[in-house]
């Protein structure tokens, strides 16, 4: 405790899997660097801490001005659908997964997304493992990486990011966003658009990924640390799956399963840290069921550490958030496979949770449908809850003739 007080097409991949360069000035760079304990990358992964990025102020040396949007944004979850529709000419984001949202200091919203597809007319390759966009109004502004790459760029060995959960901290001059990553692994003989079976990929561990965000600007892509080492138990907790801040205090949730992977759902853990120290998992508490355990991983897989059990449980990804001083997990009952939109409710981080069904979310007429998120921050004309989901064609064929069918879709929902 003291410690704490001080401190298919690859798409498809996802959809089971959920089952599941920027240049600046020297000066600039080594402030950053220095100030948010960054290596700055030259892969997908750096080495060193990310710290609390607050206090740091963010150059708008080599990004893109966001020329103004004369459109209003939605206040529905039919307007943001139909805002979504606008991807159909931006060739670099076609379609893709997640869809997980952050609002930004400047009050425009960032979305990261999963395996992201785009227009080989005008753009290659097909797939890359994760991208970004940009809602300034109505106008989607998507996010390239460099030389056509993922934003998040893979590794030389192929592994690639999968985003999960963000975090933002407004600071002098925009936001600084936090992005917890999945990191994924292409095995077996499947390419990269047309895998030939669902165990062509491995999740391995979480990473962190920084983005800076001038205002006004497009988002930059800093660097990314290693949360967690590379393991394929998949009783092992993907950290980062949900994260939430709340009185100073940041909780990150993990998901897991049994030995075998053969619960229908998943398991759902929490640890907590300060924001200094999110980068730095020794730093964190887990919860073991009775109390908070500093600096042990292993503590939060005993059974009693369960918030949520794995059978007819979470998502391999969810959204967690607290609001009025109840904490809220909106995921599928069952995962992959199950035809629910649940919301589980707690009096407190640690529980005692009970789940409340919402609305049917069953995968039918040839869609996939899977990893739903809360965005809590969205501010709705009917004062509702804004959630979306993933969906994906079962037929491979349709994702290079119907992009439009791999993008989230939105609702609106009651709290219970």
């Amino acid at each position: 405790m003291g410690r704490f007080l001080a401190s298919t097409l690859a798409g498809i991949l996802v959809i089971i899997g959920g089952w599941l360069g920027w240049s600046e000035s020297a000066r600039v760079q080594d402030g950053l660097a220095s100030a948010a304990g960054l290596v700055l990358p030259s892969s997908g992964e750096s080495t060193a801490r990310v710290e609390d990025p607050e206090g740091v102020p963010l150059s708008t040396t080599g990004t893109e001005p966001s020329p103004p949007c004369p459109f209003p944004g939605p206040a529905t979850a039919t307007g943001m659908d139909d805002v979504m529709t606008r991807l159909d000419s931006e060739p670099t984001l076609q379609g893709g997964d997640h869809g997980g949202s952050i609002l930004l200091a400047d009050g425009r919203r960032m979305f990261v997304y999963g395996d992201t597809i785009r227009d080989t007319a005008e753009v290659s390759p097909f797939m890359v493992r994760n991208s970004a966009l940009v809602l300034d109004g109505s106008c989607v502004r998507p996010v390239d990486g460099e030389r056509g790459e993922a934003l998040i760029p893979d590794d030389a060995d192929g592994t690639g990011y999968w985003p999960m959960s963000l975090r933002a901290v407004e600071v002098p001059g925009g936001t600084v966003v936090q992005v917890v990553t999945n990191r994924v692994r292409q095995v077996g003989d499947g390419a990269a658009d047309a895998p030939d079976s669902p165990d062509s990929f491995q999740t391995l561990g979480s990473s962190l990924a920084t983005f800076e965000v001038p205002e006004d600007r497009e988002p930059r892509y800093v660097g990314q640390v290693r949360l967690t080492p590379d393991s394929t138990d998949p009783r092992v907790p993907t950290w980062g799956a949900a994260m939430w801040e709340h009185d100073g205090v940041i909780h990150v949730f993990g998901t897991a399963s049994n030995a075998t992977k053969s619960t229908a759902g998943w398991s759902l853990h929490v640890a907590r840290t300060t924001p200094e120290h999110l980068g730095d998992p020794g730093a964190w508490e887990y919860w073991d069921g009775q109390r908070w355990v500093p600096g042990d991983p292993t503590a939060a897989q005993a059974e009693s550490a369960r918030l949520i059990p794995a059978e007819q449980g979470v998502s391999h990804v969810l959204s967690v958030f607290e609001r009025d001083g109840s904490w809220y997990a909106v995921s599928k009952e069952g995962d992959y496979h199950g035809d629910t939109l649940a919301i589980w409710k707690a009096p407190s981080v640690t529980g005692p949770w009970t789940k409340h069904e919402v609305r049917p979310l069953e995968n039918s007429d040839g869609i996939r449908r899977y990893t739903p998120l809360a965005h809590p921050d969205a501010d709705l004309a009917s004062g509702q809850l804004l959630v979306s989901w993933s969906e994906a064609p079962v037929d491979l064929g349709r994702y290079r003739t119907d992009p439009d069918l791999y993008r989230p879709r939105f609702a609106e929902v009651s709290l219970p």
